[in-house]
């Protein structure tokens, strides 16, 4: 006798059928779990990923239609050590000099130093190269942040055993967590005859990256909305 589905009365077995839609059942389910939990997880990563980006930038009208493309320019920058100076120095050169501008390095010069109360240091570096403005960059720490690095603990949903089967694992890490820093950067491109801002700019970066990164995609991005503005 032909039993679709339950106990058969004479073996006490579990109809074939039966034990296959159990399987199928169990499928349905985790593959309805299983984009939620991607999705979840998927989130939670990238909550933490931002890439650099200009925050907001500044024109002056008087400037309109006037651009230093071409020109020699003062490449500035301040930060907390001489390292980070010279990093963000020698980037911020190579960006404004792929885009057409002739960058002088103001460590490069001797007697920067001591301006005049009020008035911008680099006024008489840029004036005695001849540079026609100063692209000046200062380099920010923002608040550090805690970044996990150690193990990590998982979850998932799988099967076998059965003819239909499948399997999936999410993990996140826990402990080890060390500190990381973004920074931001403020830039001014300056007229040197005058002291006047002809532009300004602040630009944020992400900690998924070292400082030497962060600095290269700031200069890059500042570079590329300075480019943008008309001036560059």
């Amino acid at each position: 006798m032909d039993i679709a589905g339950g106990v058969h009365p004479e073996t006490g077995m579990k109809n074939a059928s039966d034990e296959g839609s159990c399987e199928v059942n169990r499928m349905r389910t985790r593959c309805g779990l299983l984009p939620k939990l991607l999705i979840s997880s998927t989130a939670f990563i990238t909550a933490g990923c931002a890439t650099t980006h200009m925050d907001a930038q500044w024109t002056n009208p008087d400037y309109s239609g006037r651009n230093v493309r071409g020109g020699s320019v003062l490449v500035a920058c301040e930060a907390q050590d001489l390292t980070l100076q010279r990093v963000c120095e020698d980037q911020l050169a190579a960006a404004v000099s792929a885009r057409g501008a002739k960058p002088t390095l103001n460590s490069q010069l001797a007697g920067t130093t001591g301006a005049a109360v009020g008035t911008d240091p680099y006024l008489a570096a840029a004036k005695r190269v001849g540079a026609r403005a100063i692209v000046r960059m200062t380099l920010n720490a923002a608040q550090p942040v805690a970044v996990d690095s150690g193990p990590s603990i998982g979850f998932g949903v799988g099967g076998g055993g059965g003819r239909i089967g499948g399997g999936a694992g999410i993990s996140f890490p826990f402990g080890g967590a060390r500190v990381s820093q973004a920074y931001a950067a403020e830039t001014a491109l300056i007229d040197s005859s005058t002291g006047a801002t002809m532009w300004s700019g602040r630009a944020s970066s992400s900690t998924a990256q070292n400082v030497t990164a962060q600095i290269s995609e700031l200069t890059q991005t500042t570079a590329e909305a300075l480019q943008g503005s008309g001036l560059l």
